[in-house]
Order: C-alpha cells, then structure tokens, then sequence
C-alpha cells in the first residue's frame, strides 16, 4: 500500500509514522489500543483508540 493513500488522521502518531518506508518497526511502539473516555464526560472521548489495521484488534471507526 502507498503510503501517500493511507489516512493516518485518525492513527496514533506511532503508526502514522510506521506508514513511511523504513519506519514500519514503530507499529510495535502504538500504545494507543484502547478508548479512554472522559472522566464524567458521558461518552466524549479524551483520547480514541488508534485506527491502524496493523493492530489485532479490528477498528470500529
């Protein structure tokens, strides 16, 4: 995949970086695999899971 076609706007930084050539080992570096709402912010929030399918997990965004 191109990295130029990848939308790595919703990634964490980690893996918006591992997109370019050569930098693929930072995957490993995401720690960003889990939703962490607000506290008392009825569902906002303060730091959404990363969105890169190289995680196991499948995302729902």
């Amino acid at each position: 995949m191109n990295a130029d076609s990848v939308d790595t706007s919703t990634m964490s930084a980690e893996c918006a970086v591992a997109h370019q050539p050569g930098y693929a080992g930072l995957h490993d570096e995401c720690r960003q695999t889990e939703d962490v709402p607000l506290p008392n912010g009825g569902g906002i929030l303060l730091v959404p899971r990363c969105t890169c399918p190289h995680h196991r997990y499948a995302p729902t965004r």
